[in-house]
């Protein structure tokens, strides 16, 4: 469970639209995509691995360059690279990897700040 998910615990309704909101935008992507994206962006945080990136297509690993991008350098991506993402995963595809990214950019932020404790789960 992510702290963002752990800190709604008091709110069931609010964490159960989090969770369907998540649960949503990871569907709309390959599995195997979400978890390089939330290992990416973990990694930038300082929470684990970076991903393995031998054996992935261009695509894919423009998307995890993408994605380690987003927590602290988001204003620097360019529109010929969102554009090479958009071609690569289609335009909903493009829109439900940036969610995912900002949610798992989001969640590392709230782990590390003590989300849970703050909000007295």
């Amino acid at each position: 469970m992510s702290a963002v998910c752990a800190a709604l615990a008091a709110d069931p309704v609010l964490a159960s639209h989090y969770a369907d909101f998540r649960g949503k935008t990871e569907a709309a992507l390959d599995p195997a995509l979400v978890a390089l994206v939330r290992q990416a962006v973990a990694a930038v945080h300082g929470m684990g691995q970076a991903p393995d990136e031998a054996g992935l297509d261009e695509g894919t690993r423009l998307c995890v360059a993408y994605a380690r991008r987003m927590p602290f350098e988001h204003t620097a991506i360019t529109d010929a690279e969102a554009a090479a993402l958009v071609t690569h995963l289609g335009e909903p595809g493009f829109v439900a990897f940036s969610v995912l990214a900002a949610l798992a950019d989001a969640e590392c932020r709230a782990e590390q700040v003590g989300l849970v404790e703050l909000a007295g789960v």
